[in-house]
């Protein structure tokens, strides 16, 4: 069985028909336990938590069929205010709850919040790779939030919903969502990927650099040609990061 590894994801060679995809992500310090950082309730921690790999695996066109969660906390009522969250967010991307499971701390108290979220889809090798193209225009849709941020959040954020309405526009490329490295760092990843290089536009105005948080924004690769239809289709901020060039 060949396993390899794609960026953030893990792909497992099934067949000659499929993958098996495994995303995965973590929170900690972050809910409404005595010794968290950034105060939130405890189903929004899950419902951004179990975001991240799911929105990774929408990305490339692959089908969830199960999503695990790994709670460093009491299952009532702390953990059941976190599964709800993950219950709401699988609800709006069209899944049953039914694949969710998962485990929780039972045996010790825990006084801090601490949550992973494992996502696992099939991928068609049909649909894989899609690849960026030299001439192409990277765009970046949402703002990259963090923290706080995420909380005060004004119709900024990419959601789950507009990112499954993006993922089935024919004319669009590759999706990547941006994490904790921020957007330079997932542009690279484009870049080697397809042996290209961008070409910055230069009134970008945006960090970069800074954490994308819970994936709140992704990079989204298409024709220059169809970016006013793209715009019209999207509510959140659209920005133009520059075009591809091959050396």
């Amino acid at each position: 069985m060949k396993i390899e590894r794609f960026r953030d994801l893990t792909l497992i060679d099934l067949d000659e028909g499929k993958y098996l995809v495994v995303a995965c992500d973590s929170c900690g310090g972050v809910g409404s336990k005595e010794f968290d950082v950034v105060k939130a309730e405890a189903e929004i921690v899950g419902y951004y938590t179990a975001y991240v790999p799911l929105a990774e695996v929408i990305s490339i066109k692959a089908q969830p069929i199960t999503i695990i969660d790994t709670l460093s906390v009491e299952m009532e009522p702390y953990g059941l205010k976190i599964i709800d969250g993950i219950k709401k967010l699988a609800n709006e991307a069209n899944l049953d709850a039914s694949i969710i499971n998962g485990s929780t701390e039972e045996n010790f108290k825990t006084v801090q919040t601490g949550i992973g979220v494992t996502v696992i889809g099939y991928l068609l090798k049909n649909d894989f790779p899609i690849k960026t193209k030299e001439g192409d225009i990277a765009l970046i849709v949402g703002l990259p939030k963090v923290g706080q941020e995420v909380l005060e959040d004004k119709g900024e954020i990419l959601t789950i919903k507009k990112l499954i309405e993006i993922r089935t526009l024919n004319y669009i490329k590759e999706i990547l969502p941006v994490g904790s490295k921020g957007i330079y760092h997932e542009l690279k990843e484009i870049e080697k990927s397809n042996n290209l290089k961008l070409d910055y536009n230069h009134f970008i105005d945006i960090d970069l650099k800074k954490s994308g948080g819970p994936s709140t924004c992704a990079i989204v690769t298409i024709e220059e040609k169809y970016l006013e239809e793209f715009k019209k289709k999207v509510s959140i901020p659209i920005n133009v990061l520059g075009r591809f060039y091959r050396e």
